[in-house]
């Protein structure tokens, strides 16, 4: 554990970094590759198995191992600005899946954690999705990690250590949850992708998912692009991402929101992750 007050410290230069380069608010969720690109660093996936990640202080370069799941890397990605923040000077990230006991890697992920998951960006999506602490489902903790796109056991983790949300039991109740089960709860069918649930909640984001993805809206969607592809009724309709490219998506009400879809591992420079594919 952190001392508290360098802990304070932290958080105090998560929702700062937040703000100075984003302009938004501690209760807004963020993409930390737009906020990487915001403060001028060169982010780039790459075809590596042996890190997560690295930080290269001089070139002001953040190396993404394209071969984690999408929820690890963006941690990875706020994991590697808090090494900046923090003036860790260059570092070099290798997979380990239980946590680092050096104390710059716990301030890394702390940061990471708060810049993605501060208590007000938790507790207010929480009560928008219309759920309780005191009863999460696990399909709540899922959608809700999407959302602010996150793994679920990083969010579990996240409302009970950090920010004591959950008691211990619910703790334990949720990190027990089986994902291929909820993900099949969700989407009425088994699937290895991921599953989005979107609703009019989901704002001043976008929506950033892989090719074979899974997306369920409620009610009719508009749909101004050609990255995703549906099939459904008027009451519960579900898109597939077919192929790379952006996709404007609206209803009737007023709210809409831009889908980002990339390729599957993607390999290259941020700026070039949703391309569509040249046929």
């Amino acid at each position: 554990m952190l001392r508290k007050i360098r802990a304070n410290q932290i958080v105090a230069k998560a929702l700062k970094t937040r703000k100075k380069y984003l302009s938004v608010s501690s209760s807004t969720p963020i993409c930390p590759y737009n906020l990487a690109d915001a403060m001028g660093f060169d982010v780039r996936f790459v075809k590596i198995n042996s890190f997560e990640g690295m930080y290269l202080a001089d070139e002001g370069v953040i190396l993404i191992s394209a071969e984690r799941p999408e929820g690890r890397k963006a941690f990875t990605c706020a994991h590697e600005l808090g090494h900046h923040i923090l003036g860790h000077g260059t570092i070099i990230d290798e997979i380990i899946e239980f946590g680092s006991d050096k104390e710059i890697e716990k301030e890394a992920d702390f940061f990471a954690s708060m810049l993605l998951m501060p208590s007000s960006v938790v507790k207010r999506a929480t009560n928008d999705i219309g759920a309780s602490f005191q009863n999460l489902s696990n399909e709540q903790v899922y959608i809700l990690s999407k959302y602010l796109g996150v793994s679920y056991l990083a969010l579990v983790n996240q409302m009970h250590f950090s920010l004591n949300l959950i008691d211990r039991n619910s703790y334990d109740r949720l990190k027990r949850g089986k994902l291929p089960q909820v993900k099949q709860n969700l989407l009425q069918k088994k699937t290895d992708a991921e599953v989005f649930i979107v609703g009019n909640w989901w704002r001043e984001r976008a929506i950033d998912i892989s090719v074979g993805d899974h997306l369920i809206f409620d009610g009719i969607i508009t749909i101004e692009g050609s990255s995703l592809e549906g099939s459904g009724g008027a009451e519960r309709i579900v898109y597939q991402a077919i192929k790379p490219g952006i996709t404007k998506v609206s209803n009737n009400n007023g709210w809409s929101a831009f889908v980002r879809v990339s390729k599957r591992k993607f390999v290259g420079m941020y700026q070039y992750m949703h391309e569509e594919d040249v046929e």
